[in-house]
């Protein structure tokens, strides 16, 4: 069976106050419809089952907390073909993870979307990474643990800097990297690009 694992956005703050400091700067709008191209992974892969599990304590992020429910759900995969894809902070804590830790199968398809290295150049309220960062020079190891690798990043991102994959994808070995000009953060509603080399690797 065909598998993708992906999970979405986080906060992360030291503590409330800085997180009320931080949505404090959010626009709300109770009547947008938000359009994102997670939302229809399943639609556009029909030949995958797709897992997005709903993370603990989105606002206030722990890599510990996170890593633990993360290896909650790694016996429901199937070990045959297994792709997964990490979206800003949560790329960054894919890279960690992989990094860092012995998987008990082998990654088909790992993609990185618009990832954090470190703080340089974040914005204000999004530079304290806390647990969530880790040596670089443990991507090394990523290609023994993916038979795949991509990193997707578009240079008008106001989010991560587009610097963070150019450092990124130095560390890892026959790494394929995405360039865009004008997708900002991947807020969007389709990503058929991402669709496309799923669907044909």
């Amino acid at each position: 069976m065909k598998q993708i694992l992906y999970i979405h956005w986080w906060t992360l703050a030291k503590d409330i106050d800085e997180l009320i400091n931080t949505m404090n700067n959010w626009d709300i709008n109770p009547f947008e419809e938000k359009k994102r191209w997670r939302m229809t992974l399943e639609k556009r892969l029909p030949g995958y089952q797709v897992i997005k599990p709903e993370m603990p304590n989105k606002e206030l992020a722990s890599y510990r907390l996170w890593k633990y429910w993360f290896e909650k759900h790694l016996p429901f995969l199937t070990w045959e073909e297994v792709d997964l894809i990490g979206h800003s902070l949560w790329a960054m804590f894919l890279l960690k993870y992989v990094g860092e830790n012995t998987l008990p199968f082998k990654i088909h398809q790992l993609h990185i979307v618009s990832p954090v290295l470190d703080e340089k150049g974040l914005n204000d309220g999004d530079n304290y990474l806390w647990d969530f960062a880790y040596d670089p020079e443990v991507l090394r190891t990523l290609p023994e643990k993916a038979d795949k690798i991509w990193v997707w990043h578009s240079k008008d991102d106001k989010v991560v800097p587009f610097n963070h994959s150019e450092r990124i994808v130095e560390y890892i070995p026959g790494v394929t990297f995405m360039v865009f000009e004008d997708r900002g953060h991947f807020n969007q509603a389709e990503f058929p690009e991402l669709i496309k080399t799923i669907q044909e690797n």
